[in-house]
């Protein structure tokens, strides 16, 4: 598929198959894509917990407020951030130069350290550009999803088992659609989200 078409045909979908089963070889490619994301220094922030088992999703559908395709999709991938990815500094740099790690590992430590603030929006930033990497790269294959941030992260932390180092950046429900989609939401013009210069230059138009 043309990238174009893959931009332009994804939408967020809520009706599924339930039927329909993704297997381990699809989300290996799947996801062999999806950590081709960029990252801040290269942490790769981003830890996913895939679900497919039929009882964990309707568990997974009461955490999320009872919303259907929680449990008619063929998976619910939990993007997740985490918290502590500066302390994986070395190892992400341990193939490269001597010189080079030895600078650059001390200073990611320093930039995060003490900085509870800053990882939790480096684990968000970046778990957010693997989830748009996750859904067109579903849409590639022929794959619809619908990222998800109506449930309760308690709960679902609970389900999933993750510590205080992990938090939940959405939820994405993956299947084969089913039915007709509502027409696309509007959307702003260019010339209203994108000023040329300063906030307060002029709209591309």
């Amino acid at each position: 598929m043309q990238f174009d078409e893959v931009i332009r045909s994804r939408r967020s979908v809520k009706k599924f198959d339930s039927s329909h089963a993704v297997t381990d070889e699809e989300l290996k490619d799947l996801f062999e894509a999806v950590v081709l994301s960029p990252s801040s220094f290269n942490l790769q922030h981003w830890r996913f917990v895939v679900v497919r088992d039929p009882a964990t999703k309707a568990k997974l559908r009461k955490a999320a407020f009872d919303q259907e395709q929680v449990e008619a999709a063929s998976a619910v991938i939990a993007v997740l951030g985490k918290l502590d990815a500066h302390e994986d500094a070395a190892e992400v740099f341990g193939g490269t130069a001597e010189a080079v790690r030895n600078a650059v590992v001390p200073m990611i430590n320093a930039f995060y350290e003490n900085k509870p603030a800053a990882r939790r929006d480096e684990a968000i930033r970046s778990g957010s550009l693997a989830a748009m990497s996750l859904m067109l790269a579903a849409k590639n294959m022929g794959y619809a999803t619908g990222p998800m941030i109506g449930f309760d992260p308690d709960a679902v932390s609970g389900l999933l088992g993750l510590d205080d180092q992990h938090l939940i950046v959405m939820l994405i429900v993956l299947g084969k659609q089913v039915g007709e989609l509502r027409p696309r939401a509007s959307r702003f013009g260019t010339e209203t989200v994108v000023k040329l210069e300063r906030l307060d230059g002029a709209g591309l138009v």
